[in-house]
C-alpha cells in the first residue's frame, strides 16, 4: 500500500505558512492521529512536537490537525511534523472537526488526542500493543495524566485530579473522554461518527451508542497523554453548564425527559467530603476547598436543568 507523506512545512517569499508537498512513500500504516483545534496554535504545537517524538516510527503513523477556525491562520514560523496535515473544518464544534479527520485517515486504528493534550513518547506504540494484545476489544480508553498549570496544585485542578477526569472509572462505565480515544475504524463504521449537531458531551454520546451495540472498551493505562487540570473554578462551571445541557438535548432528542430535576443534590454530599478528608494525597485544606467545588458544580447542574427544562418556551426545546 502506498500513502502521501507529507514533507515538512516551508514558509514562502511573504512569510506564509504553506501546506506540506507530498512524495509517495511505501508504508505499512498503523495509526492515524486526529487532533481538533481551535484558536489554540501554542497548545497545538506542544501536542504536535509531542507526537513528532513518538518511539513509533513516522512512517507508521499520520496526523491531521483539523482547524475549526479557517479564519484564523496558521502562525507564521509552526512546525508541522513530516507526517502531519493540516485540516480545515467550517462547521463549528470539535466533533464535526474529528468527523472531518475521520473523513481523511487511512489506518485502521484511529488514536482521538485535544490540542492541549501533550502525548507520552510510548503512546503509539502502547496503544498499537494493547489493541494487538485484544483483537476482540474496538475501543480503548487511553490514560489521561493531569498537569498542573504551574509549580503548585490549585484546589480547583485537585477537583479534576480527585473528582473531575477520571478516565479509568469512565471506562469502567463503559466511556471515554476523546482527550484519549482509540477506535478500530470498523467498529467507527459501524457505530457511526460523532453527532456533530452538539457542541459537548458527543464522545459520552458515541461511547454510549457503542456500549449499547455490545462493543467492548478496555483502558489502556500505558496510552498515556498529560493534560493540563482545570485552574480556575469559572472554566469548570462553564464545564458543568455546557454538559448538563447537551445531556438533557439528548435525552429530549431521544423523547425522555425527566422534567423534575434533582433538586435534592441541592444538600451537600457529606459522604464526598468524607472520602475526600481520608484521601491521603490531600491535606484538610485541600479536601474541604475540593469539595466546595464539588457542591459549586452540583448547584451550578441543577440551576441549568432548572433553566432548560422549565424558563425555556415550548419552541426553544428542540
Amino acid at each position: 500500500m502506498t500513502i502521501s507523506i507529507p514533507t515538512p512545512s516551508m514558509q514562502s517569499d511573504s512569510g506564509a505558512i504553506q501546506q506540506p508537498k507530498s512524495a509517495t512513500v511505501p508504508t505499512s500504516l498503523r495509526a492515524s492521529v486526529i487532533v481538533p483545534t481551535y484558536q489554540s496554535w501554542d497548545q497545538l504545537q506542544v501536542c504536535l512536537d509531542g507526537l513528532a517524538s513518538q518511539t513509533l516510527n513516522a512512517d507508521q503513523f499520520e496526523i491531521f490537525a483539523v482547524n475549526n477556525d479557517p479564519s484564523d491562520p496558521v502562525p507564521e514560523g509552526f512546525r508541522l511534523p513530516v507526517n502531519a496535515r493540516i485540516l480545515s473544518e467550517a462547521k463549528p464544534g470539535s466533533y464535526a472537526a474529528r468527523n472531518c479527520g475521520i473523513q481523511e485517515a487511512s489506518a485502521e486504528l484511529l488514536f482521538f488526542t485535544d490540542s492541549d493534550c501533550q502525548p507520552d513518547p510510548h503512546y503509539l506504540e502502547a496503544g498499537l500493543k494493547m489493541a494487538q494484545v485484544h483483537p476482540e476489544v474496538g475501543r480503548f480508553g487511553g490514560n489521561v495524566v493531569l498537569i498542573p498549570n504551574g509549580r503548585d496544585w490549585t484546589v480547583t485542578e485537585l477537583y479534576d485530579v480527585h473528582l473531575g477526569l477520571e478516565q479509568k472509572k469512565w471506562v469502567e462505565r463503559g466511556r471515554a473522554v476523546t482527550a484519549n480515544l482509540i477506535v478500530r475504524r470498523c467498529i467507527m463504521d459501524r457505530i457511526g461518527r460523532f453527532n456533530d449537531k452538539v457542541l459537548s458531551g458527543g464522545d459520552m454520546e458515541w461511547n454510549d451508542r457503542a456500549k449499547a451495540a455490545g462493543e467492548p472498551i478496555l483502558f489502556a493505562a500505558d496510552a498515556i497523554v498529560r493534560h493540563p487540570a482545570r485552574g480556575s473554578l469559572g472554566d469548570h462551571l462553564s464545564k458543568a453548564r455546557r454538559i448538563e445541557g447537551a445531556r438533557i438535548r439528548r435525552n429530549e432528542s431521544r423523547g425522555f425527559v425527566n422534567y423534575i430535576p434533582p433538586v435534592q443534590k441541592l444538600i451537600p454530599s457529606f459522604k464526598t467530603l468524607k472520602n475526600l478528608l481520608k484521601n491521603p494525597g490531600l491535606t484538610s485544606a485541600q479536601a474541604i476547598g475540593v469539595w466546595g467545588v464539588h457542591y459549586a458544580i452540583r448547584v451550578v447542574k441543577i440551576t441549568e436543568t432548572i433553566r432548560l427544562l422549565w424558563l425555556r418556551r415550548p419552541d426553544q426545546r428542540k
